[in-house]
């Protein structure tokens, strides 16, 4: 998925909960839990864009790996106008689909965009990346030449902290500023800071980073079917999947699904597919 400078939203960090990540491989999340938080997450934005509603998941149904607590970004990436949002959270009070939802539901309202904000319609031609968050840990050094050799392009987050805030840039960052003295200068000013504030004021500044296991949709055109569930219309309607495992009765995968086919709240289908819902209270 192709990052357009995400310019991110820092929380407050917390100390709590600490967990140890495989940060360098994707084998920490199954495919399972990397599919079903990607479907959270298409779902929440989804229904808070169109129904004003909040996905409620049963914990009972969810894996262990999804009710730990950890922090993550949520991106959203419009395949022409590139990024069209990007928020994130590394307190870890809450387990990791919550935060899932809060942060996809503030991607959507990212403040960058509030002149020109994420439709509904719009989703048909965005894609959503997940980026679930290691602990941020303190980097100690002792010159900015020693900062400079310590930082890990395309592995490394990095907050920056200087008298001025702190900002902060994911590891995907690193592909659209590859060099390290740009990429400190530009987390600089990204919180109102001199450009080389991490240079010469380099005694005044704290760094920490964190990794971050990545993984985003493979297509796009999904949309979800709301709260109160579907029903098929005359042009029939192609399901794709489901954001949790649907009630017997009810329509899931393969199709395509012919007319009269009752749908659940939180199947998944593409975009085209004719589908009548009942008006949301």
């Amino acid at each position: 998925m192709k990052h357009t400078l995400c310019v991110l939203a820092l929380i407050v960090l917390s100390a709590g909960h600490s967990l140890a990540l495989e940060p360098t491989t994707n084998s920490t999340f199954t495919g399972q839990d990397k599919s079903y938080l990607l479907n959270l997450a298409r779902q929440t934005v989804c229904w808070h864009l169109k129904y004003d509603a909040i996905p409620e998941p049963d914990k009972s149904e969810l894996s262990e790996k999804v009710l730990q607590h950890l922090g993550c970004f949520v991106t959203l990436e419009h395949k022409e106008k590139d990024l069209r949002g990007c928020i994130g959270i590394f307190e870890r009070r809450e387990p990791l689909y919550k935060n899932v939802i809060n942060r996809s539901i503030a991607a959507a309202h990212d403040s960058r965009f509030r002149l020109d904000p994420v439709t509904y319609e719009e989703l048909e031609n965005i894609k959503i990346e997940i980026s679930v968050l290691t602990e941020p840990r303190d980097l100690s050094f002792d010159s900015p030449n020693e900062l400079l050799s310590k930082l890990r392009p395309n592995i490394d987050g990095v907050i920056l902290y200087t008298r001025y805030g702190n900002s902060t840039y994911i590891p995907q960052v690193w592909e659209q500023l590859p060099k390290k003295e740009d990429f400190l200068s530009r987390l600089c000013r990204k919180h109102g800071a001199p450009m080389e504030t991490w240079k010469k004021d380099f005694k005044n500044i704290k760094v920490q980073t964190y990794q971050a296991i990545v993984f985003h949709e493979e297509s796009y055109g999904k949309k979800v079917v709301g709260p109160n569930g579907a029903i098929v219309g005359k042009k029939g309607a192609m399901v794709l999947e489901a954001v949790k495992p649907l009630d017997n009765g009810l329509a899931y995968g393969g199709g395509p699904l012919t007319e009269g086919t009752q749908l659940a709240p939180g199947a998944i289908v593409t975009w085209d597919s004719d589908i009548i819902e009942p008006k949301h209270d």
